[in-house]
């Protein structure tokens, strides 16, 4: 059958919009120019910590500090873990803050497309400082915990009279910092699109993050046979953690071949991350 004339000349007229496939600088330049926004998701997450609670924003502090007691009493005092020589408490904390940072930065990475679908769907912003912003929680965890590490050091430092900080080695501590926040941004940005269809993303990150953490010496030191020590490069944040440990306290477990192991592997997870969510986020949202 023939069609009308009219209704042949309309289609032969149809605009079809289709987004513009931009670059990865293209995006970066994008997400700092909109880089004022961060400031209103960051704010946004923090308010979640405490939002609809009777404590307020007292669970800012209890959430970091109540795993570093419950750990002491039952690690230190009752297992009598090692801990190199140095207090356990100043030991647990050191890693806890380094790994909570890590870890919770990878959950509320994971979470940050779902958390502001609304936006995502009503108004245009680029997409690539949801992830950036939604971390904000775990870098006020991460001073919290800081904060407490210093105070233990100047309680031991009048108690005992010995500086457990190496202000020397805070060199390595800062570049495990800054690996942290790569590859935990890095996998956050490989899991935030699948987690904003699916919630399974973020149930079994959870768990794999509970199991991570006790194949990373957080809680107790890990020493590994010599034939089995290459397994510990296979694990970034192991050297990572150590890294931290020897650049806060002097304690003499980093290894450089190790820590480089660790560097590329953060850097192809990030890389290949920023890549990924760049495809992937606009076809997830069209489908909200």
């Amino acid at each position: 059958m023939d069609l009308p004339q009219e209704l042949t000349q309309a289609d032969s007229n149809v605009w079809v919009i289709q987004p513009r496939r931009e670059g990865l600088v293209a995006r970066l330049r994008d997400a700092w120019r909109y880089r004022a926004l961060m400031r209103f998701f960051a704010s946004k997450s923090i308010q979640k910590l405490y939002r609809r609670t009777v404590l307020g924003r007292s669970w800012i502090f209890i959430r970091p500090l109540f795993p570093l007691v419950v750990n002491t009493l039952v690690f230190g005092g009752m297992l009598r873990v090692g801990s190199h020589g140095v207090p356990y408490f100043i030991f647990l904390t050191t890693g806890t803050s380094l790994w909570d940072l890590f870890a919770n930065s990878v959950m509320w990475g994971t979470r940050s497309l779902d958390m502001n679908r609304g936006f995502m769907s009503k108004i245009y912003l680029p997409r690539l400082i949801l992830p950036v912003a939604a971390v904000a929680p775990a870098y006020v965890n991460f001073g919290i915990s800081l904060g407490l590490l210093l105070i233990s050091v100047v309680y031991y430092r009048v108690t005992t009279g010995v500086l457990y900080l190496t202000p020397v080695h805070l060199g390595w501590a800062l570049l495990s910092l800054g690996m942290t926040a790569f590859l935990a941004l890095g996998i956050g940005l490989w899991t935030s699109v699948p987690a904003l269809q699916v919630r399974d993303v973020r149930f079994t990150l959870s768990y794999v993050m509970g199991f991570w953490v006790f194949l990373t010496p957080i809680l107790y030191p890990i020493n590994l046979p010599p034939r089995w020590a290459w397994a510990i490069s296979l694990n970034p944040m192991a050297a990572i953690v150590n890294a931290f440990k020897y650049g806060m306290l002097g304690i003499d477990v980093l290894s450089v071949r190790d820590l480089g192991i660790a560097a590329l592997i953060s850097i192809v997870i990030f890389v290949s991350g920023l890549a990924y969510f760049g495809r992937a986020e606009c076809d997830a949202a069209d489908k909200l």
